[in-house]
């Protein structure tokens, strides 16, 4: 599995949005970890981790990275586009075992392997 983290605010609160690949199971995820304390009435998660997570959709698996694009839209929410342009690319060549950190101006990290 890859996943593509990337660290940022939302209405005042710190959050981390993974965007990744899962080579095993085949299909893009998105969740958006977030503070306890932040309460969204757009949640689409009654979870205190998360404010977002594609395991609670009605068909977790079958969307493509533009429907997360909606949901982060939705959310309000920017990121880099280097974590679309990464996440493709973990696609294309079916990569597993993978982290990154992404930073506001495109530049990445490998943390592993």
């Amino acid at each position: 599995m890859s996943k593509h983290h990337f660290k940022t605010v939302h209405k005042g609160h710190p959050i981390t949005v993974e965007l990744g690949w899962d080579r095993p199971m085949r299909y893009f995820f998105l969740v958006i970890h977030k503070p306890a304390e932040l309460i969204d009435s757009a949640m689409k998660v009654e979870c205190e981790d998360l404010l977002y997570s594609n395991w609670h959709e009605e068909d977790p698996f079958g969307h493509g990275l533009d429907y997360y694009r909606q949901v982060l839209r939705h959310f309000h929410i920017d990121v880099p586009e280097s974590m679309f342009t990464e996440v493709q690319q973990d696609y294309i060549t079916n990569v597993g075992n993978r982290l990154v950190e992404h930073k506001a101006d495109g530049s990445f990290t490998e943390v592993w392997p």
